[in-house]
């Protein structure tokens, strides 16, 4: 049975709630308990679903070689949004020493990047 599929609903699943998520986050952030914030429960779907792109992403450039350069930058984009995303959120857990402007470049990036990946897996099949 192919995952691919799946893989594809569920990165586009999460772009599409990260997008939700920071247009609606200023209506409703007061509302939230103190000890609960819907970033913190997103942010886990997030490293997953980042993981799921790393690893299609760098499968597709290794079988491509050095010819597809698409496949190169999608590589490259994933990698560089992983490590924007990995330090801020461990910060974010250990001490909330996290960036908030870092989070809004995360939260732009990611999306576009888990949308086309996604795109790209659905059509692959």
């Amino acid at each position: 049975m192919t995952l691919i599929k799946p893989a594809a609903v569920y990165v586009k699943l999460v772009a599409a709630a990260v997008v939700a998520t920071l247009f609606t986050y200023p209506f409703f952030r007061a509302d939230q308990p103190e000890n609960f914030d819907i970033w913190s429960v997103l942010n886990w779907f997030m490293a997953a679903a980042l993981a799921v792109v790393l690893l299609t992403t760098w499968r597709r450039r290794s079988a491509a070689g050095t010819h597809d350069k698409n496949a190169r930058a999608m590589f490259v984009f994933a990698v560089a949004v992983t490590i924007a995303f990995v330090p801020n959120w461990f910060a974010d857990i250990v001490d909330s020493s996290d960036n908030l402007t870092m989070w809004y470049l995360i939260d732009t990036a990611l999306p576009i990047l888990l949308w086309t990946e996604g795109h790209r897996l659905w059509k692959s099949v």
